[in-house]
């Protein structure tokens, strides 16, 4: 076997080792809220992780002398597709748990939201809606789910939005694993803001955890519920999405929580290093940052316009309506986050207004934040450098072609993205259209298909349980190679293939 590969077995065991923890910590929430019956369900689910992580890393050893980077692209795409599997392991158990009523585990009634995760696929789903921070559920009130899945949800946002690669960097060395080294800086939101590996991640999780507690105080203080606020917090802060009502933010009807949200999904778009260092006082590196400051003129731009298009079109009966909803969308929408004020989109809103919103998912938010999409560095990157280099490709200069076209580095990279990024939402929203029964709206579906590879979560009322599962399988696969961001996901099978072949 190849020494690469087998690197990249041995540290995907030892991330999904790793991961065993996150089940683990979950007995104990099911324990504080006397749900018993869950229990064997976390502890199988942490058993299998740990078991398959050992014994990958019993059987394949760690060669030194490896292509660290190939390595850790292999481990970080299968891992991700791993952990959204996993994942889905304690949704399936607990709902069939209920479902048999074993004894002496006194188990609850089935509601129609747990039983929904009887399903293989649903769960499977809702796992990889999870941990890749899309925020699609299957389930039509989570606020029906018990209160351990509830927190699972959450935890497997708040954990997938920053990176399952740095919750393993973060127990790793780099002289254990250089693989993990290797991939940190293009897989992980952040640049190095420590000396090693291991430094930058614990630093990540630090930041991370104080920004999600100061949002949960913040809701708590605005009128959620201790228990609400620490989960919108979660899944806010990482801009994933899931909530614990039936519809989203909608189901308050507050004003007040809303605009006390716009900051939580925002502060998830903008680079966690440029946060780190606005913590740590550094204000030189933050002042003049032109990612960020592309991205707050987007959100001002996208929501002046989306507005705009509500107003045009009389889609609320008033303006102050149009204001609020069609702002929070659009912030919601550009950040990744997916939570939801108007759970009526797709028919509420004209084509135009969801166009808007479409565009402002499929660009996302900063790179190096938990936000999915395109990112806001390689749009402007595209717009910056179009006009300097986009003619040359008519240039038939033996010069012109050796160079791509005179075009910069950064230019041919955010060009190939892109390209791979619209040709995947192309193919996934055909396959919707095939698949979906008639009546649906292209632009409704584009919205649908754009908000799930851009792992965003708003709707226009299509996803949910009932559409068909062929469509759930295409849709895991978006999600997953969206939150990739396509390449790595190239690269792993060539070099699959290359060591099958």
């Amino acid at each position: 076997m190849d020494e690469t590969l087998r690197r990249a077995l041995y540290d995907f065991g030892t991330l999904v080792k790793v991961y065993a923890f996150l089940p683990a910590l979950s007995i104990v929430v099911a324990v504080g809220w006397r749900e018993f019956y869950a229990i064997p369900a976390f502890l199988l689910t942490a058993v299998v992780a740990a078991g398959l992580g050992r014994g990958l890393e019993a059987v394949f050893d760690a060669p030194d002398e490896v292509d660290g980077m190939s390595a850790g692209v292999i481990t970080v795409s299968v891992g991700w597709f791993v952990a959204g599997l996993l994942s889905a392991l304690p949704l399936l158990l607990v709902a069939w748990t209920v479902r048999l009523q074993p004894p002496m585990l006194a188990a609850p009634e089935m509601t129609v939201s747990l039983a929904t995760f009887l399903a293989p696929v649903d769960a499977v789903f809702e796992g990889m809606s999870g941990v890749t921070g899309t925020g699609f559920s299957m389930a039509s009130d989570p606020g029906q789910l018990p209160r351990s899945l509830q927190w699972w949800r959450s935890l497997i946002q708040w954990v997938g939005g920053i990176g399952v690669v740095v919750l393993a960097a973060a127990f790793v060395s780099s002289e254990e694993s250089d693989s993990f080294s290797a991939v940190h800086g293009n897989m992980a939101p952040t640049e190095s803001i420590r000396s090693t590996t291991a430094g930058t991640a614990a630093a990540l999780w630090w930041l991370l955890a104080l920004l999600t507690v100061a949002s949960a105080c913040w809701l708590w203080l605005v009128g959620m519920t201790p228990w609400a606020a620490l989960n919108h917090a979660m899944t806010g802060v990482t801009t994933g999405g899931f909530t614990t009502t039936a519809s989203s933010i909608e189901s308050y009807g507050d004003p007040v929580l809303e605009a006390t949200l716009l900051p939580v999904m925002t502060v998830g778009a903008v680079s966690f290093s440029l946060l780190f260092f606005l913590f740590r006082g550094d204000l030189d590196r933050i002042w003049g940052d032109a990612q960020t400051t592309w991205l707050f003129g987007a959100l001002a731009v996208g929501t002046a316009l989306t507005v705009g298009v509500l107003l045009a079109t009389a889609s609320y009966p008033t303006a102050a309506a149009s204001v609020r909803y069609g702002t929070f969308q659009l912030v919601s929408g550009l950040t990744c986050t997916g939570f939801q004020t108007d759970t009526g989109l797709g028919d509420s809103w004209a084509a135009p207004g969801l166009l808007a919103v479409t565009l402002s998912m499929i660009v996302g938010g900063a790179a190096g934040s938990t936000a999915g999409g395109v990112k806001i560095v390689r749009v402007r990157r595209l717009l910056l450098d179009a006009p300097e280099h986009g003619m040359d490709v008519y240039d038939p200069s033996e010069s012109t072609a050796d160079t791509a076209g005179g075009a910069s580095a950064a230019f041919d990279t955010a060009a190939i993205i892109a390209v791979l990024w619209f040709g995947l939402l192309f193919v996934t929203s055909l396959v919707a259209l095939l698949v979906l029964p008639n009546g649906y709206a292209t632009a409704n579906v584009l919205f649908e298909v754009a908000s799930v590879q851009s792992n965003v979560g708003l709707s226009a009322g299509i996803v949910d349980a009932t559409i068909p599962a062929s469509l759930k399988v295409t849709l895991v696969f978006a999600m997953w190679i969206g939150r990739l961001e396509i390449v790595p996901v190239l690269v792993t099978g060539q070099l699959l293939y290359e060591e099958v072949s």
